[in-house]
């Protein structure tokens, strides 16, 4: 099993293998790049349409978003919320930051909760774990928790290798 990437920016990389979409972010989404993410996700789903499982891997950066990034960038995952049947977010942020990150966007999901199972994780491995049975549902068994971990860890040191080759790893 092998995500293959299907948006590929400086601050973002999105692999997808069947109906499983991964994310992964780093430092400064501003609105243009999230135009932009929003046309190749359109254009994706037109070629597959149907239900998706995503997971979502926040890397610790020193970035904020300001005001208007944060109104588009919920527009964006508002926006095809019907579609999933699970989501997950890993945000790897360490101590008492990654603790109030976590706990602030669960807290939003209590009081605007999606249509969909969703749950937040400070770890990638647990996060693939509990969407293993959703993607296995959509995807048939050969989506297992270790292949789907494999996937998503050569996705992600994929991508760490380019941050560290680059001026945005802090």
């Amino acid at each position: 099993m092998k995500l293959e990437a299907m948006i590929d920016m400086p601050c973002l990389l999105t692999g997808t293998w069947s109906r499983f979409g991964v994310h992964l972010f780093h430092g400064r989404v501003t609105t243009r790049d999230m135009d932009e993410m929003e046309q190749l996700g359109d254009a994706w789903m037109a070629k597959n349409p149907g239900k998706i499982v995503e997971l979502v891997i926040i890397f610790p950066s020193r970035e904020r978003m300001t005001g208007a990034e944060r109104t588009r960038m919920s527009r964006v995952i508002k926006r095809r919320e019907k579609e999933r049947t699970a989501s997950a977010t890993v945000i790897l942020a360490q101590g008492l930051t990654g603790a109030v990150h976590r706990s602030v966007l669960t807290g939003l999901l209590m009081l605007v909760p999606p249509p969909h199972p969703v749950k937040i994780f400070g770890a990638t491995r647990e996060a693939v774990a509990w969407l293993a049975p959703h993607v296995q549902a959509l995807c048939g068994p050969t989506a297992s928790t270790e292949a789907l971990t494999g996937a998503v860890e050569a996705l992600c040191a994929k991508f760490q290798a380019r941050l560290e080759g680059s001026d945005q790893h802090p």
